[in-house]
């Protein structure tokens, strides 16, 4: 395929093809590999802010709501798509609808802002998901743009990356454990990747309902071991892959599982938004039936993405917008069996 990368301190770069692949930027600086853990594992506000966990394999035992994200109704949200968290504890915000990007306190101030409709580097066209290396940079899906821009944490373009004719389709992109740049393309049903090293991984998944098919990718997450669960509504589960992408397991449910969106704790635990009811699901480490779950249902959730840090699960609800807070409670898995 063919990409372009552009920098604000340089020349736009020649075009490099490259047949039926995906290429995005590798990091700039520091590799991520060198000490990224991955959202599981940010804790927002220190140790203090994590509960002790029990000693064992554990499970999420209990998902327990404990309020929401205060000033969100003020921001004038349109539409918002995507939800992360940095190494500061503030919230990143696709803010689909209005162009733009919001990083926001957990208090609901307005740090950062930037954006705003135009196809110039730095604007954006429908963003739809957003990404975060902690310390470093914040990476935005600009889909109308057909390119990935990656800014520092003060909302300073860094670089972008745009996608040639044959770019496929991309719908959410993720930072894999090893320093990867994960993007699952909706056209040719896959999740597709660049290591740290320029290397251009052979892309994993395909179209179809059989082991390890995708039908309708969506959003993509990176887990503690190096798992990679990609969210497909359309097959009603969450596929699970290794680090090479090998199959190894789907989380589902029996009455159909709609999922939106999906993120790893930092113990190999599985949350999924299961827009269809409304709800919020557990699933332990290595697959099998929800362990847990919130049900929103009753007041009207519709949960659109997810961000973990530490012990607290925010869900990007539609139906404010809001941005609900749930606290993760943990218990021996063997007392789920």
């Amino acid at each position: 395929m063919r990409y372009e990368m552009s920098s604000s301190s340089r020349a736009r770069r020649a075009l490099i093809a490259f047949a039926c692949l995906l290429v995005v930027p590798t990091l700039a600086g520091r590799s991520p590999a060198a000490d990224l853990r991955g959202a599981a594992d940010a804790r927002p506000r220190g140790a203090a802010d994590a509960r002790p966990r029990p000693r064992g394999p554990q499970c999420v035992v209990e998902l327990r709501l404990e309020g929401e994200i205060e000033g969100v109704a003020d921001l004038g949200l349109s539409s918002p798509e995507a939800l992360a968290l940095d190494h500061r504890g503030h919230l990143v915000i696709a803010d689909t609808g209005n162009h733009r990007v919001l990083i926001v306190s957990r208090e609901g101030v307005v740090v950062e802002e930037f954006g705003g409709y135009g196809w110039d580097p730095g604007q954006f066209d429908t963003p739809s998901d957003v990404a975060v290396y902690p310390g470093f940079y914040v990476y935005v899906l600009d889909e109308g743009n057909r390119r990935i821009q990656r800014f520092d944490d003060d909302g300073d373009l860094l670089d972008l990356t745009e996608f040639g004719d044959e770019g496929g389709s991309p719908v959410a992109i993720e930072i894999g454990r090893s320093g990867e740049i994960l993007v699952t393309d909706a056209d040719s049903h896959t999740v597709r990747a660049v290591s740290q090293f320029e290397e251009i991984l052979d892309p994993f998944g395909q179209f179809g309902v059989g082991e390890g098919g995708l039908a309708r990718p969506g959003r993509v997450a990176a887990g503690p071991g190096g798992e990679i669960a990609v969210a497909d509504a359309d097959r009603g589960a969450v596929e699970v892959y290794d680090q090479f992408g090998a199959h190894l397991y789907a989380l589902t449910t029996p009455d159909t599982l709609t999922a939106t969106a999906v993120v790893f704790d930092g113990s190999g635990a599985v949350l999924v938004s299961d827009a269809r009811r409304g709800a919020v699901l557990a699933f332990p480490p290595g697959g099998g039936p929800p362990s847990a779950s919130f049900d929103g249902a009753s007041d009207g959730m519709t949960p659109r993405d997810l961000a973990i840090g530490g012990d607290r699960l925010f869900v990007l609800d539609l139906s404010g917008p809001r941005i609900l807070v749930l606290g993760i409670v943990y218990g021996d898995c063997r007392g789920q069996e």
